[in-house]
């Protein structure tokens, strides 16, 4: 059974949420979307997650689906700071319904990132995180913070640039790098509520939350033995590969937590929630969440 709220924020923008509820939950499972996307690509792994009996609170990020306002245009991330606060804000709200359940963070893609930064400050309000399509830090985020600064100044910081998109890594009406599945590149190739172009100062924001991922001394890191698990396939172009995935774990260990793991998926790639076989992913994901719950 699901229920759809509409959370308010500090601004004209509310948070449009859905909580998958079941008798007897075992747990809580938030999940965050990643980028360009919205939260109904989660219905699916919400619903499988549902009938293991956790609950599930799924959301769409400010900027995205239904989270839109005239503060908060469609495509339009101000900051990587307001859409964390905005889940912190969620996992009380979800807590409130359901106290003394554990709960769970999931973050796929740029979810990954916001997820990893949730930590620097409330790592104590969950009992796992979950990453899938895990986004490495990548050095050259600060060339492209750089030519969006430069960008910014000569135009107006909701304007486009392919080039800059393309350096992102999301140029506009190409989905191809999503999975192997080409049902699922067609879906996102036709559903209206997907966004095909970020304006620069989102742009900056994704390139920003990924610098963040390694300022390590902003991580307060007060529960160190946190469970993580990080799933990515293996041709994932947002993972950086092999070598993205060991940088992604040591810095996940020089923060200071211990327990991180670590499961590559054989012949999928940044969807995984999505391939053909994504059954399997969905699989070690509820033993991960039973494992520590």
């Amino acid at each position: 059974m699901s229920k759809e709220y509409r959370i308010p924020t500090n601004n004209h923008t509310e948070l449009a949420v859905t909580v998958f509820s079941t008798t007897h939950p075992v747990g809580v499972v938030q999940v965050i979307h990643g980028a360009l996307e919205h939260q109904s690509r989660y219905f699916d792994f919400a619903a499988y997650l549902n009938q293991q009996g956790f609950i599930v609170l799924t959301s769409d990020n400010r900027g995205h689906g239904r989270s839109v306002s005239k503060d908060d245009p469609l495509g339009v991330m101000f900051s990587w700071q307001q859409l964390v606060n905005d889940q912190v804000c969620l996992s009380h709200f979800i807590k409130r319904q359901y106290p003394g359940l554990p709960l769970f963070l999931f973050g796929h893609s740029f979810g990954s990132i916001l997820g990893r930064l949730y930590l620097q400050k409330h790592d104590q309000l969950l009992n796992g995180l979950i990453l899938t399509g895990t986004a490495n830090y990548i050095p050259m985020v600060r060339i492209g913070l750089l030519l969006g600064a430069g960008y910014t100044r000569l135009h107006l910081e909701n304007r486009y640039s392919k080039l800059l998109s393309r350096l992102s890594g999301l140029t506009p009406g190409d989905h191809s790098w999503l999975s192997y599945n080409l049902e699922n590149v067609q879906r996102v190739s036709n559903d209206p509520d997907m966004i095909d172009q970020y304006p620069v100062l989102s742009l900056m924001t994704l390139w920003q939350g990924d610098y963040e991922l390694k300022q390590v001394t902003h991580f307060h890191c007060q529960r160190p033995g946190l469970p993580i698990i990080s799933i990515t396939g293996d041709h994932d172009k947002f993972s950086g590969g092999s070598h993205g995935l060991t940088d992604t774990i040591k810095t996940l260990h020089k923060i200071g937590y211990s327990n991180v793991k670590n499961k590559v998926m054989p012949h999928m790639k940044h969807e995984v929630l999505q391939e053909v076989d994504h059954q399997k992913v969905y699989e070690q994901i509820n033993a991960f969440l039973y494992e520590h719950i």
